[in-house]
């Protein structure tokens, strides 16, 4: 005979499979229906009584039919749920895509954003890389006019950075190039944010002058370095997405989501919150109050083992988590790949 607690979470999958499809309430005959379950649609109303007890189904309405709790959703992803690999020809159409932006991890970022959207049909949000988590592999000093430069920044990750600045006196070409040289000695092999520990070694080479001018420019590239503000542009793709979801018909809801992006520090700050590997945060689990209504699933992308940034998806909670986590997966391979061949 087949055991009671197994029974009761085929019922619990298919009630969870048909309501994040159709957004209905089910009831015990239309499952028998639908579903080959092998029992009587009597017996599947007496464990949907027992589910709605255990706190897994709820009655929205005075109908028969039950949907799933927030608590049915977590049981479903850790314990229901099978995560099936993409269409190898979709996943060979994926790849394609990166190939166009070989040593362009900023248009990568962005492509990633742009593909997580159209194949989940949510909201998606992507974390460019954090500067301070960088390093540089080179810089290059080139004057514009009179005390004015651009310091070009190349990191190992080949985001390319151009700051114009301004110094306290004006630089020749050959003075340039020798704080280019000097620069480019001192960053090698250490991380960004080790700029400057070998620099006293150095400055016996420079004039008074040159020896200002490559403090003042040292201090611009820590300062670079701990900007709060800086590395942490989220790219939202799809955020019109949600409007084809019923559970978006409340203005004041539609409203409240869409202001939540108009400040990329609290998105950024939310996705770094998250650890490696695929993180499933299903309604009010979210530490954000905005996204109490919705569920989100992020994954981390990485440089020699090192976290640069996060990708996530947002959605309702009746999400089809199963293909959000097989596409999230994908994509965050393909990005990591395309970072480390650099």
């Amino acid at each position: 005979m087949e055991n009671m607690k197994e029974r009761k979470l085929k019922i619990l999958n298919a009630i969870i499979k048909d309501y994040i499809l159709n957004a209905e309430p089910i009831g015990s005959r239309t499952i028998a229906k639908k579903y080959n379950l092998g029992v009587s649609a009597a017996t599947i109303r007496n464990e949907m009584s027992d589910l709605e007890d255990l706190g897994l189904l709820i009655q929205p309405h005075t109908s028969a039919g039950r949907i799933p709790s927030e608590k049915a959703y977590r049981l479903y992803v850790d314990q229901l749920m099978t995560v099936q690999k993409l269409d190898i020809e979709l996943e060979q159409s994926i790849r394609d895509s990166y190939k166009q932006y070989v040593e362009q991890i900023e248009k990568s970022v962005q492509l990633t954003a742009k593909l997580l959207a159209q194949l989940t049909s949510y909201t998606s949000l992507v974390m460019a890389p954090e500067i301070k988590s960088l390093n540089y592999k080179l810089i290059q000093l080139l004057p514009i006019q009179d005390e004015r430069i651009v310091m070009v920044i190349i990191t190992k990750e080949n985001i390319v950075k151009n700051l114009e600045i301004k110094l306290p006196y004006k630089l020749d070409q050959a003075e340039l190039i020798k704080l280019t040289n000097i620069l480019n000695y001192i960053i090698t092999d250490y991380d960004i944010n080790k700029v400057g520990d070998d620099l006293n070694s150095h400055l016996h080479e420079l004039s008074i002058k040159e020896n200002e001018a490559l403090q003042e420019l040292i201090g611009i590239l820590q300062e670079l370095t701990l900007s709060p503000d800086d590395g942490n542009q989220v790219f939202a793709t799809g955020v019109t997405n949600m409007l084809k979801y019923p559970e978006f018909n409340d203005i004041d809801k539609v409203k409240q989501f869409l202001e939540v992006f108009q400040d990329q520090r609290i998105i950024s700050e939310l996705l770094k919150s998250y650890s490696n590997g695929v993180n499933i945060i299903i309604g009010e689990e979210n530490s954000l109050s905005e996204f109490k209504d919705y569920s989100l699933l992020t994954a981390t992308y990485q440089f020699n083992g090192e976290n640069l940034g996060t990708i996530g998806v947002v959605g309702p909670i009746r999400m089809n988590y199963d293909k959000v986590v097989s596409v999230l997966k994908f994509l965050t391979e393909q990005l990591n790949e395309q970072i480390n061949q650099q």
